[in-house]
């Protein structure tokens, strides 16, 4: 029990330190420094179409250490952010093609054939670097994210108008439609940004898990690579 705990806690500690410093540039970017106008909301800005999602990130950031922390894991994870991504977007753009609202079943059925494409796609390789299990994760961030952000492309006018005028009035004269964001429209979110959105924090995910992990092990470099010191014997 003492020998992996003392493993785990310089390991504990690095991952503590990277998620709090990322976190708080995550949600800063999103509501203080890349946004339209600051002080919006409250004290929060209007984010732009462009966000970094605190979420998806670490999911990415988890999954590269359960696929083994290594870096036939890095590169697996950085595929399945892809593949989950792409996937994904044929959901966001075949759903609504197929049945538009409120009907559900096109949406339904995107989701289905997505879900055995991947399957599909998993039998080409025998390394596991297209892995369906991880790329359903990764679809499923940026679905996610598509229906906090208000379901664009299926929802009409979900994007949001995007200024400062037309959140202010959504939020005190106009009753919220069917499509708004999370926060009153505050994360109402083009589709297309959505998806590039997720993807690029999906991709940040094994970079910190990669981080976090060479930070815990630089202890055990700096102790294995100090110099042993013998005291010489000396004999009368």
């Amino acid at each position: 029990m003492s020998h992996r705990l003392k493993h785990a806690v310089p390991l504990a500690i690095s991952i503590g330190l990277v998620a709090f410093v990322w976190s708080e540039l995550t949600l800063n970017f999103n509501l203080h420094w890349f946004t339209v106008a600051d002080g919006v909301f409250g004290k929060f800005g209007l984010p732009e179409k462009f966000q970094l999602v605190l979420p998806a990130t670490f999911v990415t950031w988890g999954l590269y250490y359960a696929l083994g922390a290594d870096r036939p894991a890095f590169r697996n994870t950085m595929i399945a952010a892809c593949t989950g991504t792409v996937g994904a977007i044929v959901i966001m753009t075949l759903g609504p093609a197929l049945a538009g609202l409120p009907s559900l079943w096109g949406l339904a059925l995107a989701i289905g054939i997505v879900g055995a494409g991947l399957v599909i796609v998993q039998a080409f390789t025998e390394d596991g670097s297209f892995a369906a299990a991880p790329a359903f994760v990764c679809a499923a961030s940026v679905l996610f994210w598509w229906f906090a952000t208000g379901l664009d492309n299926y929802v009409p006018g979900a994007a949001g108008p995007h200024t400062v005028a037309a959140l202010g009035l959504a939020l005190t004269k106009h009753p919220l439609a069917a499509g708004t964001g999370a926060v009153g429209g505050l994360l109402s979110t083009p589709w297309q940004f959505v998806a590039l959105s997720v993807w690029v924090s999906l991709l940040c995910g094994p970079l910190l898990g990669y981080v976090s992990r060479l930070l815990a092990s630089m202890p055990v470099r700096t102790s294995a690579s100090a110099p042993v010191r013998v005291t010489p014997r000396v004999s009368a």
